[in-house]
């Protein structure tokens, strides 16, 4: 390869620092010049969704995306051990006896023809760490050293770009951040940790309810509340179902009881390098500014009179008031309450007011 080779591709991976599509080609380039199969990108921190590689990998991330390989890969955890700033020769650090008996080459890469190929990481502003794997067919024989070389010169580059592409990705959810502080939302983005990637300042009027603790980690005084946050993390990590869902803040001295809200960041999974998995907004219970009955029927899928009892409550009046004020008997109340409760999935009557109650600062 001549310098002006070399230094077209050098161009190409500091535009894919800003343009995520441009990187295929690159990880192309890289596997043709080490005669491998492809290139991956994976973050260490949220491997089940942050996958970046060559289509011609497909087969080697079905088995460890989709069927879940990842949760087994002692092969990354040898390869993050090895201290050396460079591209590895993985024949160097496993040997025959390795490749015959470890689950990961027995159970996944074997079987679809893989050997071993090369492999580097990366540390990011944001403390993950992106390995960047060459991907070996078995039967192609051993990587050159004269391609480790070559991907050498490539590697204080891959770096820096992914530095600037970790800081673009910051910025973005920071600004989504500020927006919401804008619409008075207290919020913060989690990363499938937990620790904090970045939050407003009216979240400190949450505390004690909610602190930034140790670690830049969320913590709640309402114990069950970090049980819950801790299993949708955990979803999130795992690759599992990541819906949307809210719960109560009970009261706590001074500080009014509270709605957080658990919402997915939307993000593509080329964006590998801020593991930025959770929006969490926090609402103050404000029964002055109930929504419509209108509004909690579509969002709930109630009837109209479910819809209407279901205001009644949350504007503070108890089932009697309810009663009275709709002209129906109390036990019609009681039946419209345990309908509401199983159509919106909530175990009690306060948990689905507190949640209608802040439905309308989210509007």
């Amino acid at each position: 390869m001549t310098v002006t080779d070399l230094s077209a591709i050098i161009d190409q991976i500091y535009e894919a620092a800003f343009l995520p599509d441009t990187w295929y080609p690159i990880l192309d380039h890289m596997a043709a010049a080490a005669g491998a199969q492809g290139t991956s990108l994976v973050s260490t921190m949220a491997p089940s969704t942050k996958w970046l590689a060559s289509p011609s990998l497909e087969d080697m991330k079905i088995k460890m995306i989709d069927e879940g390989w990842y949760r087994y890969n002692t092969r990354t955890d040898k390869l993050l051990s090895i201290e050396h700033h460079g591209f590895v020769n993985e024949a160097d650090f496993f040997t025959e006896h390795d490749y015959n008996t470890m689950p990961i080459f027995t159970g996944m890469m074997q079987p679809l023809g893989y050997g071993f190929g090369t492999s580097t990481f990366i540390s990011t502003p944001s403390g993950e760490k992106i390995i960047v794997a060459v991907e070996k067919k078995k039967a192609t024989g051993p990587v050159e050293r004269s391609a480790i070389a070559y991907l050498d010169q490539l590697r204080p580059h891959l770096a820096r770009a992914a530095m600037m592409s970790s800081r673009l990705e910051f910025e973005r959810i920071n600004a989504a951040v500020e927006a919401l502080q804008m619409a008075n939302l207290p919020c913060a983005v989690l990363r499938h940790d937990g620790k904090v990637v970045a939050g407003n300042r009216l979240l400190e009027e949450f505390a004690p309810q909610l602190t930034i603790a140790a670690r830049d980690l969320v913590r709640f005084e309402y114990a069950p509340a970090n049980a819950l946050l801790a299993e949708t993390l955990e979803n999130a990590r795992t690759g599992g179902s990541i819906a949307s869902r809210s719960f109560p803040l009970p009261r706590t001295g001074d500080a009014p009881p509270a709605i957080v809200h658990l919402m997915p960041v939307r993000g593509s999974a080329r964006d590998i390098f801020l593991s930025a998995a959770l929006f969490l907004i926090v609402t103050p219970v404000d029964r002055s500014r109930v929504p419509t009955a209108e509004t909690i029927q579509g969002l709930f899928d109630l009837t109209p009179a479910e819809a209407r009892v279901a205001r009644s409550l949350a504007a503070g009046r108890d089932v009697t008031a309810t009663a009275e004020q709709l002209a129906v008997s109390a036990e019609t109340v009681r039946s419209h309450v345990k309908s509401i409760l199983s159509k919106s999935g909530m175990q009690r009557q306060t948990d689905f007011v507190a949640a209608v109650a802040s439905v309308r600062l989210l509007e």
